[in-house]
Parts: structure tokens; sequence; C-alpha cells
């Protein structure tokens, strides 16, 4: 299948099939974003998820030796619990990434306040992105995504289409999500497609047809597939067990094992 020539944005795609080599392609594109921001700015600006995306960066960050003092990190969703929580993001992050990387400051972390009403959540987060970056229309550096077998990115969900038609806000509240717990905030679809790099790191057997039917397919049943930044690259770094059937596909795109 000819990816390329339905995709409007460059499209990379990394198999790896040992946990190490897939750190290594993760370290490598840190390296190389990071790079390029702070060649023309002061500040390199990702957007995190959660999930295994956790552990993965962190050990990505221990390998690599980075130097994260001009790093700022955002969050992709966040759900609508205490910072303290264990279901938190945020908290996840902070649990692991700074017990294992004493050089990143809590304060680097922009986070959500979630002891507001959750509508009020959204647009001050909103309100703080705009701030931090100075426009009305950010773009990130970085992105790092996940993707669950159900195709679904951040806190955009199949079940709630309309969700994806946001075209105004830049972070809309969640309700009734179909994978608790139920209230959340997230990036929509015109925040996530402005940023200068896109990369989804997607690992195990579970998620490996909707791989297929996400990055080879474009199925836009799946809200991962809506997926393409307007003036950035997409990248997808997988493990073997989640991209074997997508490289069982005959695509034109620039992809490569490890």
């Amino acid at each position: 299948m000819n990816m390329s020539s339905n995709r409007k944005c460059r499209f990379h795609v990394n198999v790896s099939d040992t946990e190490d080599k897939l750190v290594q392609s993760l370290s490598d594109v840190l390296k190389r974003c990071s790079s390029q921001a702070l060649e023309n700015a002061k500040t390199f600006r990702v957007g995190l998820s959660g999930g295994s995306l956790v552990q993965l960066l962190t050990s990505a960050l221990v390998s690599s030796g980075l130097d994260t003092k001009c790093w700022q990190f955002f969050f992709c969703d966040e759900r609508y619990v205490a910072q303290d929580h264990n279901e938190s993001t945020y908290w996840a992050y902070k649990t692991q990434m700074l017990t294992k990387l004493p050089n990143i400051l809590d304060s680097q972390f922009i986070k959500a306040d979630t002891s507001v009403s959750l509508d009020k959540c959204a647009s001050d987060y909103a309100e703080r992105i705009v701030n931090e970056f100075g426009t009305s229309c950010p773009v990130f550096d970085l992105l790092l995504l996940g993707m669950g077998p159900d195709g679904h990115t951040c806190s955009l969900f199949p079940e709630q289409p309309a969700n994806l038609a946001e075209t105004e806000r830049l972070i809309i509240p969640i309700r009734d999500s179909p994978k608790p717990p139920p209230e959340r905030i997230t990036f929509t679809l015109p925040l996530i497609n402005n940023a200068k790099d896109v990369v989804f790191v997607v690992t195990g057997a579970s998620k490996s047809d909707v791989v297929k039917r996400v990055f080879a397919g474009m199925d836009k049943k799946f809200p991962s597939a809506w997926v393409e930044p307007t003036h950035g690259q997409l990248t997808l770094i997988a493990d073997s067990a989640a991209g074997e059937t997508f490289l069982g596909q005959t695509c034109h795109c620039a992809h490569e094992t490890n």
C-alpha cells in the first residue's frame, strides 16, 4: 500500500525487536528534536502521554544522558484526579522520572489543576499552555503519544467521535470516558496536529491489528488515524509484537527495523 500517496505529512516507521533497541530509537528522537528546538529557542517543549511510555521515556533519558535543563514537559491528557493519585499521569512521571533523573525539576512539569471543576481544569490548562508559548497557536517541538488496542490516543476515544470534530479549543474536558477514570482533559486534534514532531510509541501484540489499520490503512474509525501534523512529521516507534502485521503490508513509507 502506497502510504506516501495518501498521507500529507512525512511518515517514518521504526520497528525494534528488543526493548533496548526501542529505547534507543526513542533516545534518537529526543536527541534530534531537542537539538533542533534549542538551535532557535531557549526551551524544548514536549508533550507526554501515560501508560508504558512513562517507563520507556525514563529509560531513554537515563541511557542517553541528555541535558534536560531547558526542557518543559506538558501532558497530552490527564486524568481528573488529585495530583498525588495513583491514576494521575503527572504522578506516574513524578514517581518514576524524577526519582531516576534528579536533574529534572518538578517545576519543569506544566501540570493541570485538577482541584477546580473539570471544565475549568481544561480551560485553565489551555490558558497556561498559551501563556507558556506566548501565542494562541502553540507549536510543540515534540508530542509523545501512545495508542490503545481500540485506536484511542490521548483521551480521544472512538466511542466519542464528536471530540474529534473540535476545531476551536486546544484542551477539552472528557466525561464518561470508556476507559476509567471517567473524567479527564485532553489535547484536541488542532493542537496535536500543529506540532513539529509527533511520535507514537506502541508496544504489545494486542495492538498489532490496530497498528496496521491506523498507520497502513489510515482507517478514520480510529482516533489515532486522525493524527497527521500539518507542518511537521509523524513517526511510529513500535516493538516487533505491535509492528509485525504492519510490516506485512506493502508500503512505500520510510521505515526500518532494528
